[in-house]
């Protein structure tokens, strides 16, 4: 096992949409944003809508890493998405390159951003990661083999808990529906 910068093992890009730079078109754009990402590997609501031509570095791509700049800071491995969705403002994607298996690769971000995010953020209003500060990150590359079994394994287990909580939603909203099915039944009688 050896230690390397993430910069230079991935490409990372920090988004930022300015409109100045921009130029405008008259079919929309999709755009996620940090209120999009969220802890567990989760994304939550849709897509918002601008009718700006993005930069073509902004757009997110299976095995792409998106982290939340901003705090708090959340590491999203993208395993799927829709076709032509981009990063919006504070949003930073990172693309591994040839020798680094991309989740892997979010395992480790997802385990050392916490305290990476506390250590390194700048900012007084809200903290957020400077591009040095990540680029500089060291990340323990063990043997592609190895990487695989990890990365996995993290990807493997978040998706695991995704499902129990979906399960318990369904179990809850089951059982409530059960109990007032019941009530109705009884007419709200009590029984002795």
């Amino acid at each position: 096992m050896k230690n390397y910068r993430l910069g230079d093992i991935a490409d990372v890009k920090f988004c930022v949409i300015s409109p100045g730079r921009m130029k405008k078109q008259v079919t929309p754009t999709l755009w996620l944003s940090c209120s999009n990402f969220s802890e567990g590997n989760v994304l939550l609501g849709n897509p918002t809508e601008a009718y700006y031509s993005p930069e073509l570095e902004m757009k997110i791509s299976p095995g792409d890493i998106v982290i939340k700049r901003i705090s708090p800071t959340y590491v999203n491995y993208i395993s799927e998405i829709g076709t032509d969705l981009y990063a919006g403002n504070n949003l930073i994607i990172v693309t591994a390159n040839g020798n680094i298996y991309p989740k892997y690769l979010a395992a480790v971000l997802n385990e050392k951003m916490p305290a990476f995010s506390t250590e390194t953020s700048i900012g007084a209003v809200m903290k957020s990661i400077s591009r040095p500060d990540l680029e500089a990150m060291t990340v323990p590359v063990h043997s592609y083999k190895t990487q695989i079994s990890i990365g996995n394994l993290w990807f493997d287990n978040i998706e695991c808990k995704k499902m129990k909580m979906k399960l318990a939603v369904l179990e809850y909203t089951k059982t409530n529906y059960e109990i007032k099915h019941f009530v109705s039944l009884s007419g709200g009688k009590k029984d002795d």
